[in-house]
């Protein structure tokens, strides 16, 4: 049977006129399926199959926005949460243009129909002039944004918007090579805009280019200008693209872990204060094929706290007045994702949706490769997964270093399999069974044993799900981090197999 667990997890007991035990976490759905959730706009809808949530067609389209939200999940935010999904964005014209992107949107959720915001560059989320707005009561939106210009502050008369503008003085960012002197419209960013409503606000709070692992900037809250420069996410570059697919085809449409079209977001928001303000720690990171890049790292937001920023006075790029905007976080919230195509057009999917808490255990996926088909294999399942004893986050940018395997319950493991798009517990919690063989766990060991089928026709590869608890810890304010609100994010033990390990070569009559 499905878990509805009550969000009651924290960590510092801060906004406490906020708190509201709503939503049910951990949440996990494939997104291959309507039925939790709600269109932002009924003529232009979100299609969900077999593939997950399609925002947007291949088909050009100009000035298309869908988008979708979880009308019944709302939730605090005051004591944190993880975000992860995969996206995919492939298909398009045979121009080879492809635009514009996606973003995870999050708004006050005691709205009961909101709306999007603009179309195109505006991902849905930010308003395309001052009369028309943006989405409704908006709190922060994380924007995958391949043309580039959901951070750029647009001037055009019919679409106009605060952003960063162009010239390299204006901003701590760098062109892309064939847009010099368009810092402000480089391509492939991972930028998050803040908190608006109507025509005003949502500001771009920080960028991250891709590609170019130096340009990045973030809005100064003193000064309301792009003249700081974030500290490196990580002590490794990287150079990747927000889509891998450079052609009109969809033949990666099944892209999974490892594929090179393969791309998951995790989106970490830590409660916690720096110089003594208090706040959330922002982390982003995104796994691409087989490896994982941290995009931005301890980003802070404070909360209750005034803000400065340019707004936009005019469609003239020029024209822009100081403003203030009050962070505050609303006292609670709802999800959504919206998808946007402006002059240009590609297929962007939605799916493999989780939510869940800061300091459940934090479980990495077990990939093994070249199985043997026809006799046992033992998989070290929680080899690099970790569980807690405090839930103090003080930065650093990697939760996962706060924890340590002794932290783990090991009788509390559950199998899981899907059923309807839905993940749901197996009957047996240390059993798993699959066409093609069974999967016993071993609380004493920690181990699994896969035993395959007898003459079973084996695929080329086979999966279950797991999850787990930490040990029992009681902290203050009768939190126990051991409690099935702690339970973990769902992970996936993924087998793909190689030869029959059994089969004999008899050479003149002697096996070798």
């Amino acid at each position: 049977m499905r878990k509805y667990i009550v969000y009651i997890c924290s960590i510092a007991a801060f906004f406490l006129s906020n708190i509201v035990a709503l939503a049910q976490f951990p949440y996990q759905n494939t997104l291959t399926k309507e039925d939790e959730f709600v269109q932002f706009n009924t003529s232009e809808k979100v299609v969900f199959d077999k593939d997950g949530a399609t925002l947007t067609p291949s088909t050009s389209s100009k000035g298309m926005t869908r988008g979708f939200y979880l009308n019944d999940l709302a939730f605090t935010v005051d004591r944190g949460f993880i975000i992860e999904f995969d996206y995919l964005m492939t298909g398009g014209p045979s121009s080879l243009n492809f635009a514009d992107g996606l973003a995870l949107v999050l708004f006050n959720g005691s709205v009961a129909a909101p709306k999007m915001g603009a179309d195109g560059s505006g991902l849905g989320y930010s308003y395309k002039t001052p009369t028309f707005s943006g989405l409704t009561e908006g709190f922060l939106a994380v924007g995958i944004d391949l043309w580039g210009s959901f951070k750029f502050r647009r001037s055009e008369s019919g679409e106009y918007r605060n952003g960063i503008r162009n010239g390299s003085t204006n901003s701590t960012l760098i062109a892309d090579s064939d847009r010099l002197g368009k810092e402000g419209e480089s391509r492939n960013h991972i930028t998050i805009r803040g908190q608006g409503n109507g025509g005003k606000g949502y500001p771009v709070l920080i960028t991250q280019s891709t590609t170019n692992f130096e340009s990045r900037t973030m809005l100064n809250f003193s000064t309301g200008l792009y003249d700081k420069k974030p500290e490196a996410p990580q002590s490794t570059s990287f150079g990747f693209k927000l889509r891998e697919n450079s052609g009109y085809y969809e033949n990666d449409i099944d892209a999974s872990f490892g594929h090179s079209s393969y791309r998951r977001i995790s989106i970490f928001m830590l409660p916690g204060t720096k110089d003594g303000k208090k706040g959330f720690y922002m982390i982003v990171d995104m796994i691409h094929g087989l490896k994982t890049d941290r995009i931005i790292k301890d980003f802070f937001l404070p909360d209750n706290e005034t803000i400065r920023y340019l707004e936009a006075s005019s469609s003239s790029e020029s024209s822009n007045v100081f403003s203030t905007l009050d962070l505050k976080a609303p006292a609670t919230f709802k999800l959504g994702f919206v998808g946007s195509i402006g002059g240009y057009s590609q297929r962007q999917i939605v799916r493999n949706l989780s939510l869940y808490m800061p300091f459940s255990p934090s479980v990495e996926n077990v990939y093994l490769t070249d199985v043997c088909k026809d006799t046992p294999t033992e998989i070290d399942v929680l080899a690099n997964s970790v569980g807690f004893n405090n839930n103090i986050y003080t930065g650093g940018g990697d939760l996962h270093a706060y924890g340590d395997k002794k932290h783990l319950d090991p009788y509390s493991f559950q199998f899981r399999t899907i059923i309807g798009g839905l993940y749901e517990d197996t009957a047996q919690p240390y059993t798993a069974v699959t066409p093609y063989g069974t999967y016993e766990y071993n609380p004493v060991t920690t181990k699994i044993i896969f035993v395959p089928n007898k003459g079973a026709t084996m695929p080329v590869s086979d999966q279950v799900y797991f999850t787990i608890r930490n040990k029992e810890k009681q902290l203050a304010n009768d939190i126990n981090l051991g409690n099935e609100q702690f339970r973990s994010n769902t992970g996936t033990v993924r087998l793909t197999f190689g030869k029959n390990c059994n089969d004999v070569l008899m050479v003149n009559g002697n096996s070798i």
